[in-house]
Formats: structure tokens, sequence, C-alpha cells
């Protein structure tokens, strides 16, 4: 089992995300790995689409995936909780980290697509031409 970087939640697998933190860019000059579920994945993935149609104001904050100190856009999470479900609450992401999490997003979902493909195919439900 491992954490959500974002809201905490503990799952199997991870979606990884590479976030560029610039305190540690001499270091990791290729970024860092950071974990995301799927909700939290989507959701930033919706932010980010709506950043680029509407351009939306983003306000001066730290970003949650790459503790830079910049321009940051709410996502909103959804917590598990015990007692009442789920909490909704934001998490700040800057623009570098939200492109970021749409490439993820993007790569995700072609992984997904292949898996059902292949998975189609092992239960037999490839088309078979008989032959003339």
């Amino acid at each position: 089992m491992t954490d959500c970087d974002l809201c905490g939640r503990g799952i199997p697998t991870v979606i990884p995300v590479r976030a560029i933190r610039p305190l540690l860019k001499f270091a990791y000059p290729e970024g860092v790995w950071k974990g995301l579920c799927e909700p939290c994945l989507d959701s930033a993935q919706k932010t980010y689409l709506t950043v680029n149609k509407n351009q939306t104001s983003c306000r001066k904050g730290k970003c949650a995936l790459c503790g830079d100190k910049t321009g940051v856009f709410p996502v909103e999470l959804q917590i598990p909780n015990f007692s009442k479900g789920v909490i909704k609450k934001d998490a700040d992401l800057c623009y570098r980290c939200l492109k970021s999490v749409d490439e993820a997003y993007i790569r995700y979902k072609k992984e997904q697509i292949e898996q059902d493909h292949e998975q189609g195919r092992i239960h037999g439900h490839e088309h078979v031409h008989p032959h003339h």
C-alpha cells in the first residue's frame, strides 16, 4: 500500500506524476516523482483544462506537489473520512505541476485502454476471420 501525495488515501498503486522541485533542481534536474490516486489525478486534470481555457486568475501560494512559492490554482480533493464519507478540500498546484498531471493523465488513460484491449484478447473476444 502507498499513499496519494495530495489526499493521503492509502491505495495499492499510485499514478506517477513528475514534479520539478525548485529547491532540489540541482540534485534532481529531471524532477521527482509524486504519486496520485485516480480521483486526485482526475480533479487536477480538470483544473488544468479549466486554467488553459479560461486563464482563471491564480493566487500566490505554495504548490502542494513541488513546494514552489508561486502562482497556484485550487484543485478540489475528495478526502475519504470514516465518519463523514468524503470531505472536499482544495489543494494548491502551480501551472507546471498541473501540466505534469495532464501528461500523467494522458499516459495513464492510454495504458488503461491498452490493458482493456489485452484483457479482451486474453478472454477470447477477438474477431476471428475464417480462412477462405
